[in-house]
């Protein structure tokens, strides 16, 4: 196939990304979209632009916090300034754009590990991943995360091959994704010996740098401004709400949202030591329990299909879904919910291939040690699929990777049976 044709069916595929993100949002209502996290995103955009403090307190005059990461307030924030109180069009609007670049990212990425056909599945995938469309009607960090997410890896791309400038800007992007979501912070501390030893350490203390010169004025800061709350608090927090087994906690109605029937909440969620102390009586109490749900349960929690403190494919409800008025999105719902475990159980295929050809293919080691990585720090916390849904495109790829793998195994076990035949042939002969 020609270049020309080649870029003919990417270009489809992300206007047809396009047209699908665009679509649900314009006809999707979200009920109370500034609620929980969304609200505290909000609030902290809104002290942002009008008392110039970062902190989601809602007093007047708000109190500097931590507590949210301050790369999507920054956005939302932006988004006030240049559309007043039709703010959320102009956030959705350009959280429709970034959910599109996702798609174009996605092909650019695979194409370094992949052949076409293949680098055009996964961008498909993306394309049509329900977590990523509806990801773009929230007020919530998932759509920025995934996109920053991809341009660090094809910044790294072009890093590993040579160019400086990419190095930089890779770094630079990196820190930009940990101020939005902190949980990336690992996937930074992977590159570096990845930098290190294909481009050498100079190279890999650019990328350092470059990213410290992001988060380092957001650590100075939070150490020497008095805080209301902190990052560590909602930590705390999260590990509190992801620590009873099988997400319930006496009644059946507690499912999802166990923390709301313990009696040892807040104290419990609220600091390491008030958290510590009831853990380890619960964990001493049914120790085997416990480690069955955080070492198997949680990982396959995480990766499975449905939202688990929302429904479905949604966070917060939605009115007047595209998903559940027009046919044909109907029917990529119900295709994406019955392919979902294939292409986990692909993406593991993937993701093997991917750590066995580190010598030789750097960032399907990198697709696949994120994937690794992200599962474990996640599997420490709420076990919601929400949280994974900016690694989807990765997840993608590294499905396309299976599929490459089991192509690649097919074609040797057809090579071998043909040379066998040919070996008998000549011995008959």
């Amino acid at each position: 196939m020609k270049r020309g044709e080649r870029a003919v069916l990417v270009s489809v595929v992300v206007a047809v990304a396009l047209l699908l993100r665009w679509a649900f949002v314009a006809q999707a209502a979200v009920v109370e979209p500034l609620r929980a996290d969304a609200g505290q995103y909000a609030q902290a955009a809104q002290n942002l632009v009008e008392h110039g403090v970062l902190g989601c307190d809602p007093g007047s005059p708000p109190r500097p916090d931590s507590f949210r990461s301050p790369g999507y307030p920054f956005l939302i924030a932006g988004c006030r300034l240049l559309g007043g109180a039709d703010w959320q069009r102009w956030l959705l609007a350009v959280q429709v754009a970034l959910g599109t670049l996702l798609v174009p990212l996605t092909y650019r990425l695979a194409r370094r590990w992949l052949p076409f056909s293949l680098a055009l599945g996964a961008a498909v995938l993306t394309a049509l991943s329900p977590h990523l469309v509806v990801a773009c009607t929230y007020v919530l960090t998932e759509t920025l995360s995934a996109t920053l997410l991809l341009l660090v890896f094809v910044g790294l791309a072009s890093a590993l091959g040579g160019r400086r400038s990419a190095t930089v800007a890779a770094g630079a992007i990196a820190g930009a994704a940990i101020l939005t979501n902190e949980a990336l912070l690992p996937l930074a501390v992977l590159a570096v010996p990845l930098l290190w030893r294909r481009v050498g350490w100079r190279r890999a203390m650019l990328f350092v740098a470059a990213c410290g010169v992001l988060l380092l004025p957001w650590q100075i800061r939070n150490r020497t401004t008095g805080l209301a709350r902190t990052g560590g608090e909602r930590v705390v927090s999260s590990a509190s709400h992801g620590s009873y087994p099988g997400m319930v906690f006496g009644p059946p109605q507690s499912y999802g949202f166990p923390y709301r029937f313990d009696p040892e909440q807040p104290a419990f969620g609220q600091s390491w030591s008030g958290f510590w102390p009831v853990f380890a009586q619960r964990f001493g109490e049914r120790p085997w329990r416990h480690l069955v749900w955080y070492l198997c349960e949680k990982p396959v929690w995480l990766w499975s299909w449905p939202i688990l403190q929302g429904s479905e494919v949604y966070v917060y409800e939605v009115r007047n879904s595209l998903y559940e008025r027009q046919p044909v999105a109907a029917a990529s719902l119900r295709l994406s919910r019955w392919l979902h475990w294939p292409l986990v159980a692909l993406a593991m295929l993937g993701a093997l291939a991917g750590w066995r050809q580190r010598r030789t293919q750097p960032l399907a080691w990198a697709i696949a040690a994120s994937l690794l990585v992200m599962t474990a720090v996640y599997s420490a916390f709420l076990p919601d699929p929400r949280y994974l849904v900016p690694l989807r495109p990765l997840v993608a790829i590294a499905a396309m990777g299976g599929v490459a793998a089991l192509l690649r195994m097919w074609s040797a076990r057809k090579n071998g049976a043909i040379v066998a035949a040919s070996g008998a042939h000549s011995s008959v002969g």
